[in-house]
Parts: structure tokens; C-alpha cells; sequence
């Protein structure tokens, strides 16, 4: 979750006219948005925990992509894709955090 917030803090714009093509092109959004989507990958990329997310998590975000281009009409079908995928990035993010580890302790690993 706090990848997502951070990406949706530093990327609020393109999320914010991603989310509108989608919800403007039910059936061809996959297409109709294609840029809008590398606009917001590329935001997101400039930040070192939603690269360390992408590259964690490929497998799972990789299987939810895979479902809405099959299921372009039935993105509601992707759900345990999605839980997947956003489990993977919350365990990064714990991993990740310095707030996890208790005070006078050093984060090793």
C-alpha cells in the first residue's frame, strides 16, 4: 500500500487521466490508454521503492496484465490477481521500511 500511495502522490496527474481513459473505454481501454499507462509507468519508475516493487513483483503484476488483456470486458475477473500483486508489493514495502525495526537497532540484510 505505501508504494501505491507513494505512486499516487508522485504521479497523481497521469493516475488521475489513466483511471478516466479506462473508465471512458470499457472495451478498448487496453488500447485507447497505452500511453496514458507508460506515462504513469514512467512516473512511477523514478521512484526507488516502486522500482524495487516492479522488480519483486514482475510474476504477479505480470499475471493481473496478462488478465486484463484477456478479460477486457471483465476486469472485475482480475481480483485475485490484483490481491496477488498488491500482497507482493506489501511485503516489499515492509522489507523495505526502516519503521519496521524496532529503536537502537540497526536493519541488517
Amino acid at each position: 500500500r505505501e508504494a501505491l500511495a507513494v505512486t499516487a502522490r508522485l504521479c497523481a496527474p497521469e493516475l488521475e487521466s489513466y483511471g478516466r481513459c479506462v473508465a471512458a473505454s470499457p472495451g478498448s481501454w487496453h488500447r485507447d490508454c497505452h500511453q496514458l499507462s507508460l506515462s504513469v509507468t514512467s512516473c512511477a519508475s523514478n521512484h526507488p521503492l516502486v522500482r524495487r516493487i516492479r522488480q519483486d513483483c514482475s510474476d504477479s503484476f505480470g499475471a493481473f496484465e496478462r488478465c486484463l488483456r484477456e478479460r477486457p470486458r471483465a476486469a472485475a475477473e482480475c481480483s485475485p490477481h490484483v490481491s496477488q500483486f498488491l500482497l507482493c508489493a506489501h511485503n516489499v514495502t515492509q522489507r523495505d521500511s526502516p519503521r519496521d525495526t524496532p529503536a537502537g537497532q540497526s536493519g541488517g540484510g
